[in-house]
């Protein structure tokens, strides 16, 4: 029943570190107020006319999630990077791929020269500084399936040899500049993969028609996909990046460049689609770091607390929630969570963050930055008051960046006991009828 209720309560959320209920209430012998909620629903003589301010404790604190589900996001990410608090976070995915076109002729085979093997990904944007970083590309050993969801710590089998053609380092920059054959195209960032790659599966096309002719049996007898990594070589602390691409646009594939008999062809691509599956691959070192000690030690959480997509969240519980009157209509419930940052640092807090019931996923509530108090603000009236009802009985959110699995971004959130001037807090006014 509550997620019915939470669903419909998207508004803005400002966190923050002491837990304020504010019981607004009419003094004796105030006029009357027309009840904001539910009209001539409460007889207005019936409502109580007291009122006070009380002020209770709410605990942040950070949890570790390894059970992530990351299958079919809606960024591919790839690319690694070191946070001073956060430490190292090196990201990769997994992938089908798909024949563009079902039994492609490649005329004589025998005549048949590669100028180039491709891997093509247009940017959608990056998380981090740009620069150089060096990647590796294997072809999946074991099939995936559509049925399957795949989680942000999971490896799959794959092949020893590495498709990269050269070094494999490239330079991260989401907001270069891509000139293919003289023409200027979306950001891409283009991998070289290995001709003689290229060539046996043209020459495969010839030797296994079946397998080219559905690309079902393409995709899960033939090839059955591709892992794109980093090679795990963390930058110094404060630089790196992971870079997100839209592996469903157009012009994010595969291409083999080629010529026939000494004629230039057309290309020739092995597509991501929708039929593809895709999932996130995160992999974190944050030895020595604040998030550790944070994971080792919950308390710590009152001094702040971090979210970190991919695997970290942050916890906040409402332990005195009980103590509200449950003849109560709450007019207002606002959370407020003040954020700590560095000015000029590419390593940012998220624009939302996304607040739900822990232990369950099916509900959330967003909320944007709010400049003005350097936080976000969420509105948490139908929660509380669905709590008072007794609909539900839950006194802890948990808190990720909307983009929890297709993204890098993380927060480092003020705790209750912070010596920050900003501190969270939850202020509720209501009235008890």
């Amino acid at each position: 029943m509550f997620n019915n209720i939470f669903w419909r309560w998207r508004k803005g959320i400002i966190l923050s570190a002491t837990f304020l209920f504010l019981m607004v209430i009419a003094a004796t012998g105030c006029k009357k107020k027309e009840n904001l909620l539910g009209g001539k629903m409460y007889n207005q003589d019936d409502l109580l006319n007291s009122g006070g301010i009380d002020t209770f404790s709410l605990i942040t604190y950070t949890i570790a999630d390894d059970s992530v589900y990351t299958t079919n996001p809606a960024s591919g990410l790839l690319g690694i990077l070191n946070d001073r608090e956060f430490g190292v976070v090196d990201v990769g995915f997994y992938t089908q791929v798909r024949l563009s076109g079902l039994n492609p002729n490649f005329g004589n085979v025998a005549g048949i020269t590669i100028d180039s093997f491709i891997l093509a990904m247009e940017y959608t944007g990056g998380y981090g500084y740009f620069g150089p970083q060096t990647f590796e590309v294997y072809e999946l050993d074991e099939r995936m399936y559509a049925d399957s969801i795949y989680r942000s710590n999971q490896d799959l089998a794959v092949k020893s040899e590495n498709l990269v053609d050269g070094s494999g380092t490239i330079h991260v920059n989401p907001q270069g500049i891509t000139v293919v054959g003289g023409d200027t195209v979306s950001t891409q960032l283009r991998i070289p993969l290995k001709p003689s790659k290229a060539l046996q599966i043209i020459q495969d096309a010839s030797n296994y028609p079946a397998e080219f002719a559905s690309n079902d049996l393409f995709s899960s007898s033939y090839f059955k996909g591709i892992h794109v990594k980093t090679n795990g070589v963390a930058p110094p602390e404060g630089q790196g990046m992971v870079a997100y691409f839209n592996l469903l646009d157009a012009d994010s594939r595969m291409i083999i460049y080629y010529k026939e008999d000494g004629e230039v062809k057309a290309p020739f691509h092995l597509v991501f689609n929708n039929d593809c599956v895709d999932y996130n691959r995160f992999k974190y070192n944050n030895s020595g770091k604040k998030i550790e000690a944070l994971i080792a030690d919950s308390t710590l959480g009152q001094q702040e607390f971090y979210a970190q997509a991919g695997k970290y969240r942050g916890v906040v519980e409402f332990p005195t929630l009980k103590h509200l009157p449950k003849n109560i209509v709450v007019h207002a419930a606002k959370l407020y969570l003040p954020i700590q940052y560095l000015p000029g640092s590419r390593f940012t807090f998220p624009y939302q963050i996304g607040l739900t019931i822990k232990g369950v996923n099916s509900s959330e509530v967003t909320a944007t930055y709010d400049p003005y108090t350097k936080g976000y603000i969420a509105d948490l009236q139908v929660f509380v008051q669905a709590y008072t009802l007794g609909t539900i009985d839950y006194e802890a959110l948990t808190i990720s960046p909307r983009t929890f699995i297709s993204s890098a971004e993380r927060v480092v959130f003020n705790g209750q006991a912070t010596d920050k001037k900003l501190k969270p807090r939850l202020i509720i006014s209501y009235t008890e009828f």
